[in-house]
């Protein structure tokens, strides 16, 4: 008997129980592809639009799923030498091998127009016997809905892998024609909105690249400011404070109210307030970690990663794997984490080590630095707050669109 099911959240106006069948009466697998490296361009012109897991991705050139690859012929006169491997609009791929779970991701094909396109190694692809509306497949078959079926039955821990025959034995879910219409329309509105932001956000990282070169570089200035700039080592305009680790083992020492913070916490924002993990004013005291100011220091990575920054907002410590920058009278904070991408530059050029690169507070000190009056530093820093405030926002909205969809995709899906 078919199993009748529906879905948490639906548009209006639909009711009916969506379908459910077996994999093989809905698809069939096209053929393996044999073609020779000879044949293939890895340079296209046109576009192709694919829906890859929870994203809408614009490929222009060699293709992928995952890390697996669809291609295209140098020549289109070859295209009668492989017959049905020639991918078509509504054709899928699914990845069959990956470093990880993304193997069984999927990607939907639309406006292939006339270029011809074969899908390439380790991928399965599949064409549908039944009429789908268009971008439902894309999504569905990278739902959790379906991805639950495929991952008990995936092989391997480091190289995961699914084959065909574990794919032959899942079950689909659909609902009316229409209705698939209206999802994919929908998450395919909602790829482009989020592809939109994502671009302006790149807009904005490149303006602000631009912009700190020519500064930095003295060839863009505010106007009626003319002296020239100082030379000075980092240490001259800065502290640089290492840190330390509190005894792991006395409890004492943790779960107090002084944020401690690790590498692993630093990077994706310009400020940071709060800590995983905390210490106590007794572990404080009975380690090498030093209490920083906030607002006046900036948390600088000295190993492995180094040069990730962020601008402290709270008074707090860090672990070993810093070497922090706590700002002078002499110079602006803003202005100092603006100049921090030179100074990783400069630090990774000076780092040593055989199990990881890491960068001395000594070194650290030693590097040279050009520095304007405190004036125009303000000028400068001000000016690169107002266009990281510009980046966090729109990263901020990237975030919460990515969160929408993900709740559609968890409720729209059965």
């Amino acid at each position: 008997m078919t199993k009748k099911l529906q879905p948490k959240l639906r548009f209006r106006g639909f009711t009916d129980d969506w379908e459910q069948r077996q994999f093989t009466t809905a698809f069939e697998f096209l053929k393996t592809n044999t073609y020779s490296r000879a044949d293939l361009e890895l340079s296209t012109t046109g576009i192709v639009n694919i829906h890859y897991g929870d994203i809408l991705v614009h490929y222009d050139c060699c293709l992928s799923v995952g890390d697996n690859a669809l291609v295209s012929l140098k020549d289109p006169s070859l295209a009668n030498a492989y017959g049905d491997n020639l991918l078509a609009d509504g054709d899928a791929v699914i990845a069959d091998t990956a470093e990880d779970q993304a193997a069984g991701r999927c990607v939907e094909l639309s406006n292939i127009g006339d270029r011809k396109v074969l899908a390439g190694l380790h991928t399965i692809a599949i064409r549908s016997r039944i009429k789908f509306g268009s971008g439902y497949l894309g999504f569905y078959l990278n739902s959790n809905a379906y991805r639950k079926q495929l991952l008990p039955q995936m092989q391997g821990t480091k190289v995961v892998s699914i084959s065909k025959e574990a794919l032959k034995r899942t079950s689909i879910t659909m609902p009316s024609l229409s209705e698939q219409v209206k999802i994919g329309d929908l998450l395919k509105k909602l790829d482009s909105l989020i592809a939109a932001e994502k671009r302006t956000l790149n807009l904005l990282k490149d303006k602000k690249t631009a912009l700190l070169r020519q500064i930095f570089n003295q060839e863009t200035r505010f106007k009626s400011y003319d002296r020239p700039w100082e030379q000075r080592k980092l240490g001259e305009i800065a502290e640089v404070v290492g840190g330390g680790t509190p005894d792991t083992n006395n409890p004492s020492y943790w779960n107090g109210s002084i944020n401690w913070f690790t590498p692993a916490e630093i990077g994706s924002s310009t400020y940071v307030a709060d800590s995983k993990r905390k210490i106590t004013e007794k572990g404080l005291q009975h380690s090498s970690a030093s209490l920083l100011p906030a607002y006046r220091t900036i948390l600088f990575t000295s190993r492995a990663s180094i040069g990730l920054v962020a601008i402290l907002t709270t008074d707090a410590c860090t672990n070993q794997g810093f070497q922090s920058l706590v700002a002078s009278d002499q110079v602006d904070v803003f202005f100092l984490y603006s100049l921090c991408d030179r100074i990783k530059r400069q630090a990774v050029r000076n780092a040593a080590g055989s199990t990881f690169l890491e960068v001395s507070g000594k070194q650290l000190a030693k590097i040279p630095v050009q520095v304007p009056s405190l004036a125009e530093q303000r000028r400068i820093g001000e000016l690169f707050q107002v266009i990281d405030a510009l980046i966090a926002a729109k990263s901020q909205k990237i975030d919460l669109l990515e969160l929408k969809k993900k709740s559609l995709l968890q409720q729209m899906f059965v």
